[in-house]
């Protein structure tokens, strides 16, 4: 097995290179607005979740970050141990409140690196048209690493449907928004959360479509 830092390296060119080809064969190419709320410091990122676009080519935008994933995913030969190996974080959904407090203890020893983690509120891919579904494991990080919480809105779901084979051509935009400060109660952190992925969201969405 690679060392990790080779590994991460390789895993950056993959994915990049899978982007190239997604623009080569498919005519998607992609925009990153808002790259500064992400810079030179450890945060924790809640993005919305249309698309395996973004599971993809977060490993490229973003430098070497932590990604909590679903346990069931760790299963699949050769890609588990690397995302392990990688220091991605598996958790079991269905195990409710010990998968959230062993998820809390293994983010919390990530505390002393700059790499980003990376979080789905709503737990899994949603399609552009489905109503929102936010789970509270983002407050639970969020509360107890005490770091900003920079919300992510992308359109990625109108050109890279979820199961669907057939891709459609145009421009994925990706949008960092300004951070969230720690310090917020439950229920304020999470509407704020929820209402800036939403608007900001939908306000791509509906740019996908004019400019199409």
């Amino acid at each position: 097995m690679l060392p990790q830092r080779i590994g991460l390296k390789l895993l950056k060119i993959w994915a990049k290179s899978s982007q190239d080809i997604l623009l080569y064969i498919c005519k998607i190419d992609f925009e990153v607005r808002g790259a500064k709320n992400i810079a030179n410091h450890k945060v924790l990122i809640a993005s919305k979740h249309q698309s395996t676009w973004e599971t993809i080519n977060y490993l490229h935008i973003l430098e070497d970050p932590i990604m909590i994933l679903k346990k069931e995913l760790i299963l699949i030969p050769f890609f588990g141990l690397y995302a392990l190996k990688f220091g991605n974080i598996a958790i079991k959904r269905s195990s409710g409140s010990k998968a959230l407090k062993e998820l809390i203890q293994k983010t919390k020893k990530t505390k002393n690196n700059k790499r980003p983690i990376i979080i789905f509120p709503e737990g899994t891919r949603q399609k552009p048209s489905n109503p929102k579904d936010y789970k509270r494991g983002v407050f639970a990080l969020y509360k107890n690493l005490n770091i900003p919480c920079v919300p992510v809105a992308l359109n990625s779901g109108v050109y890279w449907p979820k199961n669907k084979l057939k891709k459609i051509p145009g421009r994925i935009i990706i949008e960092f928004l300004d951070p969230i400060d720690p310090g917020l109660s439950s229920s304020i952190f999470m509407s704020e959360l929820e209402n800036r992925i939403e608007n900001a969201t939908n306000k791509l969405i509906t740019e996908s479509k004019t400019s199409d």
